[in-house]
């Protein structure tokens, strides 16, 4: 096995996140193309895991910590270790090594670049995506948490600083009769929740004030503390679950019946 970078070939798979399945949102895709092309003379690594049969069997991609959703300097920091965990496609991949041969291939690129370690970013609850396990299992302290999600890293330098997430600067606010709905989607993941928003307020648009936070650069993240997430009226919604288009349906639904009984 090996890693490749991402070929101009295997853009569409790679910015799908191995899911040819997925019908294909060309604005979806347009925001990940638009993130990926302006953070490349940022540093952005972009990588696909070549199976030895030739199969794309997982991916990664990290950048400095300056221009990511952490908090830090002089780090490399990962936004996303993904083995292919789906039956489809070339099948379940994970529990095999696969992210352990990835995850030591961004510390020698880290170590080679000069910086002074790695920062990860982990989830503590049932996911088979970022996994807070996977990064305590290859030697990595947690230095920051904010309710579910961790911030781990690995410092080669004596030097180093450890990183912290973002904190929530400003959360969208209500909206006046109707119910605010943003997505705020990062740049190299997250459109599941921007379809799942697209496809909820179709019929309903009377009830919603809707917004799309897009490819955000620094001064968004910063401005919103945390990427990837729905907010109705202020309010993150289903942060730590799958979202389907009928659960945000019947929230928006119910939040604005309430909304207008209350007038």
């Amino acid at each position: 096995m090996k890693l490749m970078d991402v070929t101009e070939e295997k853009q569409n798979i790679f910015f799908r996140c191995l899911q040819d399945e997925m019908p294909e949102d060309p604005g979806a895709i347009a925001i990940r193309r638009s993130w990926y092309e302006r953070n490349i003379e940022n540093g952005h690594r972009a990588k696909l895991l070549i199976l030895n049969d030739g199969r794309i069997g997982g991916l990664c991609q990290y950048i400095p910590i300056e221009h990511s959703h952490l908090v830090g300097e002089d780090l490399l920091a990962i936004l996303c270790v993904w083995v292919n965990g789906y039956d489809h496609g070339v099948g379940n991949q994970q529990t095999q090594g696969y992210g352990r041969f990835m995850l030591n291939a961004i510390e020698e690129d880290a170590r080679a670049s000069g910086t002074k370690g790695v920062a990860a970013w982990g989830m503590d609850w049932e996911v088979n995506w970022m996994p807070v396990s996977f990064f305590e299992h290859m030697g990595y302290t947690a230095v920051d948490r904010e309710d579910k999600v961790v911030v781990f890293w690995k410092p080669f330098s004596p030097d180093a600083k450890p990183p912290r997430l973002l904190r929530l600067a400003n959360s969208p606010s209500k909206g006046n009769d109707k119910i605010n709905l943003t997505v705020a989607v990062n740049g190299w993941c997250g459109y599941y929740k921007l379809f799942c928003a697209r496809e909820a307020i179709e019929g309903i648009e009377h009830m919603v004030e809707y917004e799309e936070i897009g490819s955000p650069d620094r001064a968004t993240i910063l401005h919103l503390g945390k990427v990837g997430g729905l907010y109705l009226d202020g309010e993150v919604f289903m942060p730590y679950q799958i979202c389907t288009k009928d659960a945000l349906r019947a929230e928006i639904i119910r939040l604005y019946e309430e909304k207008r009984n209350a007038q």
